[in-house]
């Protein structure tokens, strides 16, 4: 016989890893004090929630939620964010470029 293939996992998945930082980030910018009181609960019942976040991340990641925006945030495609890494590494290799050429000759010498 073979073994069955048990459901529960010991660890996360990648996607799962990441919306789990993700919602850790959110509520490490937010005041525990605050969230607790939009959610009309005790303070430390907001750490006792955060508690059953690998789980819960786990399963929006086993139905396919790959990310999540915060508020004023955007979500950039990933050929635009490619083009604009693009962009990022020519200006800099122009502004090195630049740099090198308008170098004074006093900071070029060995000594005196």
């Amino acid at each position: 016989m073979e073994r069955a293939n048990a459901r529960k996992s010991d660890g996360l998945s990648v996607n799962g890893r990441h919306l789990l930082s993700l919602a850790h980030k959110a509520l490490l910018h937010t005041r525990q004090t605050e969230v607790a009181k939009r959610l009309n609960v005790a303070d430390s019942t907001v750490l006792r929630r955060t508690e059953k976040y690998p789980e819960i991340m786990e399963t929006l990641a086993a139905s396919g939620v790959e990310d999540f925006v915060l508020r004023g945030e955007m979500k950039v495609p990933l050929e635009q964010y490619r083009w604009l890494l693009t962009v990022a590494i020519q200006f800099a290799e122009y502004e090195l470029e630049r740099t090198k050429e308008k170098t004074p000759d006093c900071c070029n010498s060995t000594g005196v």
